[in-house]
């Protein structure tokens, strides 16, 4: 169940490729007396900012068909009070940490992570890319110069901690993003995030729109997957509608190093655990001995009809 790869001259190594992604666990510590945190590869607490933010007055999740909407907003806890509150709360021998941050700025950005290096805990660090987060400012991924600003920015920040880009909501240029990401230095790449989505309540006669992601968009996040490993040279986290042991294998076999897992800990909390026992039995039907000799077996050269 091991998975490992290299960063930086050292061996990057999870007990298995499950991890939480960051909005569907909370702050990670709620969940240390329900289930047996030394069971997961790692584990990502919700996003955080340098400054904690006010509640956005709307439901952060709102349950759809086939998935949820969310729409955080500037909700959420500060990385300061993380680490000095949650991160000497969780049990020894926890999975690594990994934190996911969102800034209003550059400056911010940088700031924030050179707080999450300088913490011992803190296995790696993933930057959401929907920055400047919460502004009218436009994304810097829109704009290819700033992106690479903002990612060497952050790779100096980072010393020798490992950087995970976590991609922006929608689709954007694959090939693009590549070399922007690798060539500032980014260690590994979540190629999905969510897309645009809304919902109307028809006898209220509201709308609440937000990122919308859950099982209904896994075809579409699968196919992101998929083209992100044939065009990055750094390893890729799946992300986008797992709900099975299947489904991280699919992911695996388009060339996933680990998956990342949301919208499904919405449904129960011990739901990674599961997964966790159901993928080893799964590997076991499937006579798969190790995940590396599966991963990017699945390629367009091989495509063909289910039987």
């Amino acid at each position: 169940m091991q998975v490992s790869c290299k960063i930086r001259e050292k061996e990057f190594v999870l007990k298995n490729p499950v991890m939480s992604a960051p909005g569907g666990f909370g702050n990670v510590v709620e969940y240390k007396d329900l289930i047996d945190l030394q069971a997961l590869g790692a584990v990502i607490p919700n996003s955080l900012m340098k400054n904690c933010g006010g509640p956005n007055g709307i439901n952060k999740f709102l349950t759809t068909p086939y998935g949820y909407l969310s729409s955080f907003g500037p909700n959420n806890m500060s990385l300061e009070m993380f680490i000095r509150q949650e991160i000497p709360n969780l049990p020894e021998n926890v999975p690594p940490v990994i934190v996911d941050i969102k800034a209003r700025s550059m400056e911010e950005m940088g700031e924030s992570v050179a707080m999450a290096a300088e913490t011992e805990q803190i296995a790696a660090i993933e930057i959401n890319l929907n920055c400047p987060y919460a502004s009218s400012e436009p994304l810097y991924w829109k704009d290819w110069e700033k992106l690479d600003g903002l990612m060497r920015i952050v790779r100096k920040a980072a010393g020798d901690k490992p950087v995970i880009a976590k991609a922006p909501g929608g689709i954007y240029p694959m090939e693009e993003m590549a070399r922007v990401l690798e060539g500032a230095g980014t260690d590994m790449f979540v190629p999905f995030n969510c897309v645009d989505g809304c919902a109307v309540n028809i006898w209220k006669r509201t709308l609440q729109s937000g990122g919308y992601f859950g099982p209904g968009i896994k075809p579409l996040a699968l196919s992101r997957c998929r083209e992100a490993c044939s065009v990055f040279h750094i390893p890729v986290i799946g992300a986008g509608g797992i709900t099975c042991a299947e489904d991280v294998i699919e992911y695996i076999m388009v060339g996933a190093f680990a998956v990342q897992i949301g919208s499904a800990n919405l449904t129960r909390p011990d739901f990674m655990i599961r997964l966790v026992k159901d993928l080893e039995t799964l590997t076991d039907k499937l006579g798969i001995d190790s995940f590396d000799e599966i991963r990017g077996c699945a390629s367009m050269v091989n495509m063909q009809l289910f039987d």
